[in-house]
């Protein structure tokens, strides 16, 4: 594949975030969290994903992060962080099982529950057992990525020298 674009994939508290900000700290590797371009694009500004999906919705928020993934997908040699849910849109699916540089950071829901549960996501607000139930619909998407790096038996700062080493472009 002729883009270098390297996907950080996984549940809500699998990592995504802390280990893209170690790459964004400890290399030249240009690095963006998907979610924040949405929040950037949007019309007025808005905060935080849980106050975007609290005035628009998830259609809206889906319909606008695929929009912002068109835009910076195009970014070659860049380490992309996706939300949990991005890969339900199929365009980013799509990209993302295309790439040699895909990483799914796993973990078991028991851990991510534990790093989620007193968050203000607006899935956790469901309750425990409706995000078990969307983590067990998504666990076989995020199973197909090219790498996967089981976060039980790492840190942050050992998952992302693995990202590291992996990347042939750098």
């Amino acid at each position: 594949m002729s883009n270098n674009t390297a996907f950080l994939v996984g549940f809500m508290g699998s990592g995504k975030s802390s280990i893209l900000d170690i790459l964004k700290l400890n290399t030249e590797i240009n690095t963006i969290d998907l979610d924040d371009i949405v929040l950037e694009e949007s019309e007025d500004h808005i905060e935080s994903i849980e106050h975007f999906f609290n005035k628009y919705g998830e259609v809206h928020f889906r319909n606008c992060e695929v929009k912002a993934f068109q835009k910076v997908y195009k970014n070659s040699k860049t380490v992309l962080s996706l939300g949990g849910g991005s890969m339900i849109s199929p365009p980013i699916k799509s990209a993302v099982l295309e790439s040699d540089y895909s990483f799914y950071l796993k973990n078991e829901f028991k851990s991510l529950w534990e790093n989620i549960k007193d968050s203000n996501r607006p899935l956790v607000s469901t309750g425990k057992h409706n995000v078990k139930k969307i983590y067990h619909e998504r666990i076989d998407t995020y199973e197909q990525c090219n790498n996967t790096i089981d976060m039980s038996k790492l840190s942050f700062q050992e998952a992302s020298e693995i990202i590291i080493n992996r990347l042939s472009w750098i």
